[in-house]
């Protein structure tokens, strides 16, 4: 019996020595939106690791939007700036200054 218990703690060892997963890997996209996180969200921790090692990061939707012409991005921030709730593709990527401004508004 102790011969078959030693057996048995020996052959989980190599196992549970392979389940350890870091913090990159628990940090992918994919991982994340496997486990029912949001696209946002995924994209929130994505920007914070860049952060995080002085690399930017920009999401698909942004990169869309700086590759549309300079008509199509003006009519698109006066939009934004019209509806509060439209999404300007500035979250994370904004300047931290904490003097007030005329883009505070």
């Amino acid at each position: 019996m102790k011969k078959l218990l030693l057996i048995a703690i020996a052959a989980t060892i190599p196992a549970m020595a392979q389940a350890a997963v870091s913090v990159d890997q628990a940090t992918q996209t994919e991982v994340l939106l496997n486990n029912g996180f949001s696209k946002q969200t995924a994209d929130m921790v994505n920007i914070s690791k860049s952060r995080a090692t002085g690399r930017e990061y920009y999401s698909d939707d942004e990169r869309a939007f700086q590759k549309q012409n300079k008509f199509v991005r003006f009519w698109r921030k006066l939009y934004v700036y019209a509806d509060p709730a439209a999404e300007d593709y500035s979250y994370y990527h904004h300047s931290t200054d904490t003097t007030p401004s005329y883009t505070d508004l």
